[in-house]
């Protein structure tokens, strides 16, 4: 009894952390979205296409949510957070704050913007043709000023994208567009998510190795404070022969 009590317990513990992962809390909140402009956009205006992995000159990237239409490409990021979010167009880093505990996480309309070029390049279209959303799905709310680009219910985003009424693509274009991308998409499963995560993960060791770079000679920078300031900034290790210097993030 005690045994069966104990193997409940580990999967009742394993269930709830399963469910907390970022990995099913992001998929959850495409799921939101897709339903929301799946059950609202007319199907005969709309094309709605999610979850594509796509090819890149340097790996693969994974776009949430592609809708096409004669009133252009809108490319949509899905953000499903909570607690308080901080941040502007031109900040590399935004911040999340839940009770207290601050963290980081990139500028998802910097982050997405690699995803619109992907979609560019893939159809030949020109930058004006396509718009870059991001939408936060979850309870999440803002507390600076947000670009209007940026949308904070999917309500919200489906108003917009049905407002958009000028006429930029012919319907046949439109058909193109889904053909293309249906084409390129690499099949959606285990092994092709396993091998985007792969690719994310390295570009983001690369990015940090890069960091700790001398941008002059290449030589690996040491963390030093100015002494006038006191503020601190990465300089040479060959310092005074490189004076090659990094500021602190």
């Amino acid at each position: 009894m005690e045994l069966l009590l104990v193997l409940l317990a580990v999967g009742v513990a394993f269930l709830y952390f399963y469910l907390k992962s970022p990995t099913v809390i992001g998929a959850e909140g495409e799921r939101r979205v897709n339903a929301t402009l799946s059950r609202k956009l007319d199907e005969q205006d709309y094309i709605l296409l999610e979850d594509l992995t796509l090819p890149t000159s340097h790996g693969t990237t994974q776009v949430d949510h592609i809708v096409l239409s004669r009133f252009g490409v809108f490319v949509i990021e899905t953000k499903n957070m909570s607690g308080w979010i901080f941040g502007g167009k031109t900040q590399a880093r935004w911040t999340q704050v839940m009770r207290r505990h601050k963290s980081q996480f990139q500028n998802p309309l910097r982050q997405n913007y690699h995803h619109v070029k992907v979609v560019q390049d893939l159809l030949g279209v020109r930058p004006d043709q396509l718009e870059n959303l991001v939408a936060f799905v979850g309870s999440a709310e803002p507390r600076t000023e947000m670009p209007a680009n940026v949308f904070w219910s999917r309500r919200d985003l489906l108003n917009y994208v049905a407002s958009r009424t000028a006429v930029r693509f012919t319907e046949n274009e439109v058909h193109d567009f889904a053909r293309k991308l249906r084409s390129s998409a690499l099949d959606a499963n285990k092994e092709t998510r396993r091998a985007h995560v792969q690719h994310v993960r390295e570009k983001a060791i690369q990015k940090e190795t890069d960091l700790t770079k001398c941008p002059r000679c290449g030589s690996k920078m040491i963390e030093r404070a100015n002494r006038k300031t006191g503020q601190t900034f990465y300089g040479c290790s060959r310092y005074p022969k490189c004076h090659g210097t990094r500021k602190v993030k």
